[in-house]
């Protein structure tokens, strides 16, 4: 996930891009990856349309919902509303439109609101396998519907429906080849991001990138193709000497809390959080973070509650589930976790 946001003059360009259209701006605006929320209150308030935003992060989440509840207490036009501990809404009864908070993965988006959404927000550095699983969930969403990623999307599923953005005679619309510079906190002079709209069919979308292809290069923005960086590879750690996962089992999914530890010397076994002094020469760091996805052979994918920082293929006999004491296999298929 970036470590940043959207300034409010980012978001204001944003706006613009989405606005600049022939037909009229309709239907929900989804921010998947909200963070705490500014850049979908920002959009809420400007726009005056439906608004869903959802964030993994339980720390992230709570400081959105609590955005919500201060702005309506600042006036009687907003009201909020709880749905448990993972949702909140905010009515503008003056329009009469929602701006609805989740804590969620943006897997977890419904099929109906990606139906109708009129424009989608992924501000998110994320890992290569959950880029291909968004690129897939984007394909639902309607003809003329626009995308903002921070990771470039398109082609990465079979018959893509991303196209590049016509941005004949403006420049509120990008280079036309699929970028445009938005207002970062990393990058105040502007940021390359990934810039779509759905074309009907596959084939309209080729051609489309057909057409963007011929025009000058000069202008292009450049945008981030390198998937998520890891943590991973800036610290020194313990994967060379454990075992093969494959036939082990684990208890965790996707949205599990977990901790992922990391030794500065080859370890076969990390032991539990409470063994011996975190951090120390001979001792294992714990991160607290959350299960993005499970491969098949048992590599997961987290993404840390401290930055918001992914991880790809975290070897499992690194991870411990807070409070769950571990049973430890000892069979020749793995120390697994049950």
């Amino acid at each position: 996930m970036c470590l940043g946001e959207l300034l409010p003059e980012g978001v204001e360009q944003l706006v613009l891009a989405f606005c600049a259209r022939k037909e009229q701006l309709s239907g929900p605006i989804l921010e998947l990856g909200m963070g705490t929320g500014k850049v979908a209150l920002q959009i809420f308030l400007m726009l005056r349309v439906d608004v869903l935003g959802l964030e993994l992060a339980p720390s992230r989440y709570a400081l959105a919902a609590a955005a919500l509840h201060k702005l309506a207490q600042t006036s009687e036009r907003f009201q909020v509303q709880d749905r448990g501990d993972e949702a909140s809404e905010l009515l503008d009864r003056q329009h009469n439109v929602r701006c609805e908070f989740r804590c969620a993965s943006l897997l977890d988006t419904p099929e109906d609101m990606m139906q109708k959404a009129s424009a989608v927000v992924m501000e998110v550095c994320l890992p290569l396998e959950v880029q291909r699983q968004a690129s897939k969930r984007l394909q639902s969403c309607r003809r003329g519907c626009r995308v903002v990623s921070y990771s470039a999307l398109h082609g990465l599923v079979e018959d893509c429906r991303l196209a590049p953005v016509d941005a004949s005679g403006t420049d509120r619309l990008g280079d036309g080849r699929g970028g445009i510079c938005l207002a970062a906190s990393w990058k105040p002079m502007g940021h390359g991001f990934a810039f779509y709209e759905m074309a009907g069919t596959a084939a309209d979308a080729a051609v489309a990138w057909v057409e963007a292809e011929k025009t000058r290069c000069e202008g292009a923005i450049q945008i981030d193709v390198t998937g998520c960086p890891s943590r991973a590879r800036r610290l020194r750690y313990t994967d060379e000497v454990l075992a093969d996962p494959v036939l082990s089992q684990y208890p965790w999914k996707a949205g599990d809390r977990i901790l992922v530890g990391y030794s500065w010397l080859p370890f076969p076994d990390l032991g539990d959080p409470d063994d011996g002094s975190a951090g120390g020469l001979d001792g294992v760091t714990w991160m607290p973070a959350f299960v993005v996805s499970v491969f098949d052979d048992n590599f997961v994918n987290v993404c840390y509650e401290d930055d918001g920082t992914v991880e790809e293929r975290v070897h499992p006999d690194r991870i411990r589930v807070p409070g769950k004491p571990r049973k430890v296999r000892t069979d020749q298929a793995a120390n697994a976790v049950t």
